[in-house]
């Protein structure tokens, strides 16, 4: 295994060398734009995904280190967690990914079949980027690969965490462990795909090879992926897998992943940025009045908070604790029928990644009332 992962590290930096040499008369973009804006694209899907743009082998569930605030690069150790038990979870998902100034080709637009009626016949796909800084990705996702009960594995290691985190100048006695500094959970792995991003307006990036190919390395699931050549005009960074032009590969590549981050001594699962409190935003776009109560337990004791809330305002409950428990949301529609609703959460802590709920209460004279929870999809319905 390591002499494969050697072998990957290899083929990315031969790809990346080569590229970037054709470049060297511009001003390369950072790789904290690059990072934020695969994981913005990612995030649109998948809201608790951080990207691997590069391919990163380093990426792997259990590996210790930092994701900076600022770029969303993370920083390894070097370190990694051992002691859990893995768990691979197959995939069968083609995630497309696109910012502004892209145009595709028009083979890959719409699914598979354009291409699937191609067959064995020799094409050339080309994606324009009229713009520096535009981004297009495609992977072909098969499996991921998970820690077992993560938080259970992380507060096992605390002792080791912090003693990784003092040395990552992530711990202080007084507060413990700093957002930022924690473990890689889960890791999608990919069988073939692309990521490109323009270095220079009007660039233009393409593959080729034979139809029933590139649509296993692009449009679908299964079947073995193969390109003949990849090819550049102008200014373009591109990772793509297989790290060859005419060679398959069984090795698959990570191409995203989640973290658990700490807090002190609190495990934060699916943690994508700092959070100090939880926040609840009530919406109400109906003309009930409607008086709302929170309760939840921490560590001191019971709380409760109750707020009213008049037609087509807005209003939040803010300050929650990241240590609350058993969150009990109750609303009550001031209407000539009682009208009483509710709503629990057991945890907030690795469930609310950004922090915060949006409530959105709905219903007019006559109409039942009802809310949804953005966040969650959900409608009371």
């Amino acid at each position: 295994m390591l002499m494969l992962m050697r072998c990957l590290i290899v083929m990315v930096g031969v790809l990346l060398t080569e590229e970037i040499s054709a470049s060297q008369h511009i001003k390369p973009l950072d790789s904290g734009y690059i990072t934020r804006t695969f994981n913005q694209l990612i995030r649109e899907s998948h809201p608790n995904w951080w990207g691997n743009f590069n391919l990163d082998p380093m990426i792997k569930p259990g590996a210790i280190g930092v994701i900076d605030i600022g770029s969303g690069v993370f920083q390894p150790s070097g370190e990694y967690l051992s002691d859990f038990e893995t768990i691979i979870s197959p995939l069968s998902e083609v995630m497309k990914l696109s910012s502004e100034h892209v145009r595709e080709p028009r083979l890959v637009v719409g699914g598979k079949g354009r291409l699937a009626q191609m067959g064995d016949a020799q094409v050339q796909l080309k994606w324009e980027l009229s713009k520096r800084g535009a981004m297009t990705s495609r992977w072909v996702l098969v499996e991921k690969q998970s820690i077992k009960d993560p938080g259970k594995v992380l507060r096992g290691h605390l002792d080791l965490l912090k003693s990784i985190a003092s040395y990552e100048s992530m711990y202080d006695p007084g507060n413990g462990i700093s957002q930022g500094f924690g473990v890689i959970t889960s890791v999608i792995m990919a069988q073939a795909g692309m990521n490109v991003v323009a270095l220079s307006d009007g660039s233009n990036w393409s593959v080729s090879g034979q139809a029933s190919y590139l649509q296993n390395m692009l449009t679908q699931v299964g079947g073995e992926a193969l390109y003949s050549k990849a090819e550049y005009e102008g200014n373009v960074l591109s990772f793509l897998w297989p790290g060859q032009g005419n060679q398959f590969s069984s090795i698959l590549v990570p191409v995203a992943y989640t973290f658990a981050s700490l807090d002190g001594d609190k495990v934060m699962l699916h943690w994508i940025r700092p959070i100090g409190s939880f926040r609840m935003i009530f919406n109400n776009h109906g003309d009930h009045y409607v008086g709302i109560s929170l309760s939840y337990t921490t560590p001191i004791g019971s709380q409760h908070v109750d707020i009213g809330l008049l037609p087509f305002l807005k209003q939040e409950i803010d300050n929650i604790p990241l240590d609350a428990t058993n969150l009990t949301m109750t609303l009550n529609y001031l209407r000539i029928m009682k009208t009483v609703q509710t709503h629990r959460w057991q945890t907030p802590l690795g469930s609310w990644p950004t922090g915060d709920r949006h409530i959105d209460i709905k219903g007019s004279w006559p109409m039942y009332p009802s809310f949804s929870i953005k966040e969650e999809g959900y409608s009371s319905q």
